[in-house]
């Protein structure tokens, strides 16, 4: 289904018609209304984007909501528009949270470009991601899955030999792995992973007891793509990985920024 896009303008106009037309060229479903709250209350459940047309004389209450949907759900707010207004709005308290500004004169083609990599980061982060917790510790994969299932789809496995039976036929989005196993410690397994070019580019992050210097350095030394200490409460574990989910879809889209 074509993802949909909230259009708010603060008067209509050529330029306004001709970014909704591009939009909808591109497969997008836009909805287009004034810069009015109750009128933008109602689509509040439906949209994930949304485009704020401004000029010098734009509803600074309005902006104040949009950016208010942006910190509260998850929204993403592009601002396009009069110089003379953007700049205004730039000004404004949380101003950080507007994801990129396009003063007039617009290239139509580059903002639609950008709308859609944004729809499709925005698509990949609401994806409910797949995580596969490696731990010879029955008790804690049991808390790793009660602390991650609501967040996460988790599947667990208590050595190298279950993984590699796992990876055989699954591609998780992430590994947690701890370090001290029987067997294959966590430093070989992750060997093994990294050399089946099947399972290479799957991230792994350590997710371990060990803080001391010795096993630290053995651990960069493979280089995985993080390292978590089994002592953080499930708010700050949960939080990490959000971090790292969002982060791995700017490094894959090339970031984004003001423009």
């Amino acid at each position: 289904m074509a993802q949909k896009i909230l259009f708010i303008e603060s008067m209509q106009g050529f330029i306004n018609q001709a970014i909704v037309n591009k939009l909808a060229q591109n497969q997008f479903r836009v909805a287009r209304v004034k810069d009015d709250m109750e009128e933008i209350s109602r689509y509040r459940d439906e949209i994930e984007i949304m485009i704020y047309y401004l000029t010098a004389y734009y509803n600074r209450a309005v902006l104040k909501y949009l950016l208010e949907m942006v910190r509260e759900d998850r929204k993403v707010l592009t601002v396009v528009g009069d110089a003379q207004g953007i700049a205004d709005a730039m000004k404004t308290e949380e101003n950080d949270l507007i994801h990129a500004a396009y003063p007039r004169p617009v290239n139509i083609n580059q903002l639609v470009e950008d709308v859609r990599a944004l729809a499709s980061s925005h698509q990949e982060y609401n994806r409910r991601k797949s995580i596969l917790v490696i731990d010879d510790d029955s008790d804690f994969l049991k808390v790793m899955h009660s602390w991650l299932k609501e967040s996460y789809q988790v599947d667990t496995v208590r050595s190298g030999a279950e993984a590699a039976k796992y990876l055989s036929t699954m591609r998780p989005d992430l590994i947690l792995l701890d370090y001290i196993m029987p067997e294959q410690d966590g430093y070989e397994v992750m060997a093994k992973i990294r050399q089946n070019p099947l399972t290479s580019k799957i991230p792994i992050i350590f997710l371990t007891g060990q803080n001391d210097r010795t096993s630290v350095m053995r651990i960069i030394s493979q280089k995985p793509d993080g390292y978590l200490l089994k002592t953080m409460k499930m708010e700050e574990l949960l939080d990490s990985l959000d971090r790292y989910f969002v982060e791995s879809i700017l490094r894959n889209n090339g970031g984004a920024g003001n423009v």
